[in-house]
């Protein structure tokens, strides 16, 4: 029986959602398989948190974006005690495990060459790579050019092997730290860095939407794994600092140009520069 550790974020608002994601991964995920519990948090109890296999380690409450930037740092805050489980994977902390999910439908598959688990990012599993929205900042350590790339996969929900699920944790924070003294941020923070990490190997299972389904859509999958609209519990714009006031019909507009035409340009520019994935010219 595999040891399972379960990686969960839950800061300041985000701890709303531990109950809920708690009950239903100990229902319905991996049944069979022995899970424990990591939950990086700030609050000073917990749910559940009697029970031995859930461990409540203490996390402050950064700013965003670096509790989601840092969070390969914070992880490897307990990199002794998560080395001793057979798999690790992070989840968002508004997700719900709604159906079954087994090890065989689940797992990575190291005999298959399968060293981790990535789920495919629903806004573009139907969309070519240069539509992707991968980080084209140069400057980045995520940088991927738009003749470059394969899959575009969710950060919130990945994992593999302890040993594999490490190494990208070790390495995502080296080149996290990086771009932070060059006073760079990835596009998506710690989901650019996992795409690009992706991007550069093959050894992962690749999942479908139907473990990382946005409550609401309407999508080609059986819904097993559920994203939690998060602003029916807490103003996100306010969580994020953002500006939450409507764009412009010419914001608008141009915002659709540069979303479905001038990908095509940026790819014929690539391409014919040979660009790579190291970010400079094919020689």
């Amino acid at each position: 029986m595999p040891k399972i550790g379960m990686l969960y974020l839950c800061t300041g608002k985000y701890t709303v959602f531990w109950p809920e994601f708690y009950a239903s991964f100990e229902k319905n995920f991996l049944p069979g398989c022995e899970k424990e519990y990591f939950v990086f948090t700030d609050a000073e109890t917990i749910p559940g948190q009697d029970c031995p296999r859930v461990h409540r380690i203490t996390q402050e409450a950064y700013d965003w974006p670096y509790s989601t930037l840092r969070r390969f740092s914070i992880f490897l805050t307990q990199e002794k005690a998560l080395a001793g489980c057979d798999f690790l994977f992070f989840f968002n902390a508004n997700l719900v495990c709604e159906k079954t999910v087994t090890a065989e439908e689940f797992l990575p598959r190291p005999e298959k060459g399968e060293n981790l688990l990535l789920v495919q990012q629903p806004g573009f599993w139907d969309k070519k790579p240069i539509f992707y929205s991968y980080d084209r900042n140069p400057k980045s350590t995520a940088y991927i050019p738009y003749n470059c790339g394969r899959d575009y996969v969710s950060g919130g929900l990945n994992g593999g092997t302890a040993a594999a699920f490490l190494a990208l944790c070790h390495e995502l924070e080296r080149r996290t730290e990086d771009d932070l003294a060059r006073g760079v941020i990835a596009l998506w923070h710690d989901e650019s860095q996992l795409n690009r990490y992706a991007a550069e190997r093959s050894d992962y299972r690749l999942l479908t939407p139907a473990y990382w389904y946005p409550e609401g859509w309407d999508l080609p999958f059986e819904a097993k794994i559920v994203v939690r609209d998060k602003a029916r519990y807490f103003d996100v714009a306010a969580v994020k600092h953002k500006d939450a006031r409507p764009q412009s019909w010419l914001a608008r507009k141009w915002g659709a140009f540069r979303e479905n035409w001038l990908p095509y340009l940026w790819y014929a520019r690539d391409a014919l520069l040979h660009k790579t994935l190291q970010g400079g010219d094919a020689q």
